[in-house]
């Protein structure tokens, strides 16, 4: 049975595990990234030690999903929460180290690949993944292939605009469909409407408006909230029609949601159902599914080591 070690680099945490070519995780565990630190080394020996704890020597290699642009050789660039962390090749260091493969790739392009190899797009021959958290990450897979693009890693999905005079993105940009679906939008949507007049039991739930949260808006959702209920159908909206646009260009058999924001649960995937089959092309709307993922809390683990699996 083949294994790989799996590393999922967050800015707080590192998470890692011994996987097997099935995805079964055989052995895990976390470590803090360290990054407050500002020490690049510091973050190296974090991920080394991880690395250590579930070494087996007849691993077929060491997969790494990291925050930031990833290009075709392993190099990070623009990876904000970790320190010095731009044009780093990260692959090389690693390789150097333990003497074994390391594919290094974008957390979102990461997960987009373990779910198509183990988890929601098992079988599918086109999927879209979308992790919907702070902000949006995506990653494509077509014909058995991660999509990936000339250089760096493609499928920045977060960043593609939707309204050219659109409100400001965290990427500098304007007009985001990340800045319409992100976290901050979803709370600063509940706390506007409240602040307009609106009664919603967020505001004995927060007690001060400030500390509203994504969760909060689900349980007040069913609770029967209707501010609730106007957040999630107009950020769903927002979501369904850019995705209406990604079903006419790549055609996928499945559409993947996954991330803290994708836990709002029916009301979202109904709405986004609902506004694709309304917006995208008759034909190809009428085949995709949209579903939530399917390897939970371990999937940047299990989606590290699946770099390692790719054909």
């Amino acid at each position: 049975m083949k294994k790989a070690i799996g590393v999922d680099l967050g800015g707080t945490y590192i998470k890692y595990g011994l996987v097997d070519e099935t995805g079964k995780i055989l052995k895990s565990g976390m470590l803090p990234t360290k990054a407050e630190e500002k020490n690049r080394d510091v973050v190296i020996e974090q991920i080394s030690l991880a690395i250590k704890n579930v070494w087996e020597n007849d691993i077929e290699g060491i997969g790494i999903g990291t925050p930031g642009v990833v290009d075709n050789y392993g190099a990070v660039f623009e990876s904000p929460n970790l320190p010095d962390w731009h044009n780093f090749n990260v692959k090389e260091v690693f390789e150097k180290k333990f003497n074994k493969l390391v594919v290094v790739e974008n957390d979102a392009n990461s997960i987009a690949w373990g779910e198509y190899l183990f988890g929601a797009g098992k079988g599918t021959r086109a999927i879209v993944c979308l992790t919907l958290g702070t902000g949006l990450g995506g990653g494509v897979v077509i014909n058995g292939k991660l999509l990936r693009g000339a250089i760096y890693s493609a499928a920045e999905l977060g960043h593609m605009p939707v309204d050219y005079k659109g409100r400001k993105c965290g990427c500098g940009s304007t007009g985001c469909i990340e800045a319409y679906v992100g976290r901050d939008y979803i709370v600063h949507s509940a706390i506007r409407k409240i602040k307009m007049g609106k009664e919603s039991v967020l505001t004995e739930m927060a007690g001060n408006l400030s500390e509203i949260t994504p969760k909060m808006i689900s349980e007040a959702y069913q609770k029967g909230d209707k501010v609730a209920e106007e957040v999630w159908v107009e950020m769903a909206t927002a979501l369904g029609a850019f995705l209406a646009g990604m079903v006419n260009m790549l055609n996928p058999d499945r559409i993947i949601l996954a991330g803290g924001i994708a836990q709002a649960g029916e009301i979202l995937f109904s709405t986004v159902r609902k506004t694709i089959k309304e917006r995208a092309m008759r034909v190809l709307s009428e085949t995709v599914e949209v579903v939530p993922a399917g390897l939970g809390n371990d999937s940047g683990i299990v989606s590290g080591a699946a770099l390692v699996f790719q054909k």
